[in-house]
């Protein structure tokens, strides 16, 4: 039906007096239907009324209503006969109507009309007006505050539930339906709203915004349960690193545990989170070499929560496998996604970067994806371009301090730093190395893939980190790894396709196999007789560092230069500026202390050496004094390097960046002439008297004792494992 139609049927009280007729007896020949009914005509039966006028049907006052009297037997033949032609002409004139009306269903639209509004009914039904009381929100801990007293807030042993004597909730709790109880369902997956989502259905996480203290790090995961809550029931599971290196961060989360639960209490309580039956369920698994549950099942009892983080027994395998215990523990009770609809989060709380990378961390990313887990971390910083940190260990048995490797990296899928020595005085950021700022790869991807956040945390592990390492969130973010790789295989299928990437990546991997050595000798003392050679023996030094950089230079092809302006990622950019910089700075810094060795074997004598130059001071200069050829590709270093402190400030590459500016690149040799030392002559020895006698002691019990034995030597110290 066109919107410009009109049915008088459609109207409320009766349009048409009587009933109409249809029939043989009534119908009549449309010859004017083409006049009255075509394209563009009004429908004429727009202001129809019982007297047949096209005038709108006009109120009646009550005081011209007229009673009508019966009529007799002729009257009423009249009557019928004017009837039945009456009814004829408004059958006649309702099917032209219809027919008009199904004529309109075939015809292109008029643009030009107007266009009526659809008429839309409203349904108000009265509602009861119930005084609302003003309700005071509870508020979580500030996860900015870093030293919060515990606040008792429940006097129960039940989690989640509404703790009050009388509890009146104004609305009853909005039941929840349950999910069947089979294993065959389709996959669920959570996903939240203003989220981008991929093609794979996965929500990505975050891997945190900085180093933040453990306790804040647990108020933001009481806020994350909040969250949850709000949406559906929830299962946390606790997933605790068991090795001895985190017992003190475990003291401190089970002194946080009470606060947790209760602040959820309190949520709860005061009608911030929806009451339902159970909404919080909270298990406790200890992870090293083994997998340890330490409560049998998923509970709603605190008092069994506290038991299990007390009943946690250290693990001294030095083995950290979270990602087999987290696969583990969706297979155990990952059901409780599909029967009871529980959105489950896995919370792991750990020093190390895991044991088990590769094949068991795709298993648990799947495990998880299909049941719609989140998992959360809790963690450390990984070091910069390395995989290794090195914690620093006081000896009991001997007061001695040990540097102990433990794994806290890679920061990325393949390496990109190349593995140069600084030159002069100042850190070298290899021991300990320089944080990255993010967190390990394969807990990053873990968090990433299955819609959880990483939490960076100052950890025991962390002390083998350089001091500098708390890094701006907002400057670091454009320089985040991908962590889309399964593995560096399917890393380096894909930076092929990108030569600027390729090229960083052979550069790092070729500094790994040729290492340059460390700095030179800076300061030389020589004499007139071996100056040359000693002068030689630093020469040869900095000749194996300098053939050991060109061979590192030979991954980056002639004109490479050019692919920085069309590379898109800002990360890949500032790490091939960085390595190509800093390669380029030290080949000029080494053949400016070649040269410079070289002119002074050659301009001085024995004469001079004896005389006014026998004490040789290298230092930084601005300009080169030997290495003169060199002077555009030490302004090509510096450029690249100044790139990378303007382009990425507040990042560890502008740090790398910014020290090896720290030093210009020439050299100037300072000599000077330190008299030698002249000895002082020793004491004449008395000469002896001839035929002196000799005094002999007899001793007759005198027996032939070997030598003492040397004492054995300290038995090493039983280093921990990490």
């Amino acid at each position: 039906m066109l919107p410009d139609s009109h049915n008088p049927l459609d109207e409320d009280g009766p349009a048409v007096p009587g009933t109409v007729l249809t029939g043989p007896d009534h119908d009549l020949e449309m010859e004017n239907a083409p006049e009255m009914f075509g394209e563009g005509t009004e429908n004429p039966f727009r202001d129809w009324n019982p007297e047949g006028t096209s005038s709108p049907i006009v109120a009646i006052d009550d005081g011209d209503v007229v009673e009508l009297e019966l009529a007799d037997e002729l009257e009423t033949d009249g009557i019928g006969s004017r009837l039945g032609v009456a009814g004829t002409a408004v059958s006649l004139l309702l099917h032209a109507w219809v027919i008009f009306n199904l004529s309109g269903l075939f015809v292109e639209p008029n643009d030009t009309a107007p266009s009526v509004p659809p008429i839309e009914t409203v349904m108000n039904e009265p509602e009861d007006l119930e005084e609302i009381e003003e309700q005071i929100d509870y508020e979580l801990a500030n996860p900015d505050e870093r030293e919060l007293e515990v606040r008792e807030v429940i006097n129960s042993t039940s989690v989640g539930i509404a703790q009050n004597d009388n509890p009146k909730p104004q609305a009853p709790p909005t039941p929840e339906l349950e999910r069947p109880p089979t294993e065959l369902q389709q996959a669920a997956y959570d996903i939240p709203e203003g989220i981008e989502v991929d093609d794979r259905m996965v929500v990505k996480g975050t891997v945190g915004e900085a180093i933040v203290q453990l306790e804040s790090a647990l108020d933001l995961v009481t806020w994350e349960i909040a969250n949850n809550l709000k949406e559906r029931k929830v299962m946390v599971v606790w997933m605790l690193d068991a090795s001895g290196s985190l017992a003190n961060q475990r003291k401190l989360v089970q002194k946080r545990l009470k606060r947790i639960y209760g602040e959820l209490d309190a949520l709860e309580r005061s009608g911030q989170l929806p009451m339902r039956d159970q909404p919080l369920l909270s298990a406790v698994v200890s992870y090293g070499q083994k997998t340890n549950y330490l409560t049998k099942a998923p509970t709603d009892q605190f008092s069994k929560i506290e038991k299990a983080f007390a009943a946690l027994k250290p693990d001294t395998s030095g083995q950290e496998n979270v990602f087999t215990a987290i696969f583990q523990v969706m297979g155990m009770w990952g059901h409780f996604r599909n029967k009871q609809g529980r959105q489950i989060m896995l919370v792991a709380i750990t020093d190390e970067a895991g044991d088990d990378h590769g094949a068991p961390l795709e298993a648990a990313i799947a495990r998880c994806r299909r049941k719609g887990a989140k998992a959360y971390v809790i963690g450390p910083s990984a070091p910069f371009g390395a995989r290794k940190g090195y914690v620093p260990y006081v000896a009991p048995e001997n007061g001695k301090t040990y540097q102990l490797p433990v794994d806290l990296g890679p920061d990325a899928a393949i390496p990109t730093q190349v593995r140069l020595p600084f030159w002069f005085g100042g850190p070298q950021y290899n021991r300990p190395p320089l944080s990255s700022g993010f967190a390990p790869y394969a807990l990053a991807r873990m968090v990433t893939e299955t819609g959880g956040i990483y939490f960076m945390s100052n950890m025991t592990t962390m002390a083998g980190l350089a001091p500098i390492g708390h890094f701006d969130a907002a400057s670091m973010r454009p320089f985040e790894p991908d962590y889309k790789y399964s593995s560096p295989a399917d890393c380096l299928k894909d930076i092929a396709k990108h030569p600027l990437r390729m090229a960083v990546y052979n550069a790092s991997m070729a500094s790994r196999q040729f290492q340059a050595n460390s700095t030179p000798r800076l300061d030389i003392r020589v004499t007139p007789g071996n100056f040359k050679q000693v002068a030689s023996d630093a020469q040869k030094s900095v000749a194996e560092s300098a053939l050991m950089i060109n061979q590192i230079l030979q991954a980056f092809p002639r004109g490479i230069e050019q692919a920085y302006h069309t590379e898109l990622s800002p990360r890949w950019r500032v790490a091939f500026a960085l390595a190509y910089g800093r390669l380029l700075a030290q080949k000029v810094r080494c053949m400016e202390y070649n040269y410079a060795c070289a002119q002074l074997k050659n301009d001085l004598t024995p004469q001079d050496v004896g005389s006014k130059s026998n004490h040789w001071i290298f230092r930084p200069d601005d300009k080169l004094n030997y290495a003169a050829p060199l002077k555009k590709i030490a302004r090509e270093a510096t450029g690249w390097l100044e790139k990378v402190v303007n382009e990425a400030p507040g990042t560890p590459f502008a740090v790398m960046a910014a020290r090896e500016l720290k030093d210009p690149l020439g050299l100037r040799v300072i000599q000077r002439y330190v008299p030698p030392v002249q000895r002082r002559p020793g004491r004449p020895r008395a000469a002896a008297t001839p035929n002196r006698p000799r005094v002999l002691f007899a001793n007759k019990n005198r027996k032939n004792t070997p030598p003492p034995r040397p004492a054995p030597p300290p038995k090493p110290p039983a280093l921990p494992k990490l």
